[in-house]
């Protein structure tokens, strides 16, 4: 199991342990909705494309590694795919609460949580096979989504 703690009391910024290659840091803008993931030695800028676009990308060393695109404006689901072959569904599980599932091929293979109902905490767990990045990469957009409904 990953663990995602609040670097501060009014951060969004997180620290991340429980990851087989170290600790990693996943931050925000703060004032748009790009950011990067530090995981050991390893640094993924996340780049918006268009400020009205529903389109992320997260990049390695200047080349895209995976994306994320959002269908709808009305709902909490992202479409993410990664040059791993894997092609995921990102989407809350209820309308009503914060946890989101990560869908390979019509079966959740993780969940993103929230500790609790009045925290930012949260845990990620996922199936050996899905790539630590893609885990981070959807726990960024989860984050992003509970940002904006703060707001």
């Amino acid at each position: 199991m990953i663990h995602c703690l609040p670097r501060s009391i009014c951060s969004w910024d997180y620290s991340v342990s429980g990851l087989s290659s170290g600790a990693a840091l996943v931050e925000y803008d703060w004032l748009t909705e790009q950011g990067r993931i530090d995981v050991a030695q390893e640094h993924y800028d996340i780049r918006k494309h268009g400020a009205l676009s529903g389109h992320w990308s997260l990049e390695h060393d200047g080349r895209s590694v995976a994306e994320a695109h959002k269908p709808s404006a009305l709902f909490r689901t992202f479409e993410i795919s990664s040059i791993d072959d894997w092609a995921l569904t990102l989407q809350a599980e209820s309308a009503f609460h914060r946890a989101f599932e990560l869908i390979h091929e019509r079966q959740v293979v993780g969940r993103i949580c929230p500790a609790h109902a009045f925290t930012r905490r949260a845990t990620i767990q996922c199936d050996d096979g899905v790539p630590e990045h893609v885990q981070l990469f959807a726990f960024w957009l989860v984050g992003l989504s509970w940002r904006r409904n703060s707001s």
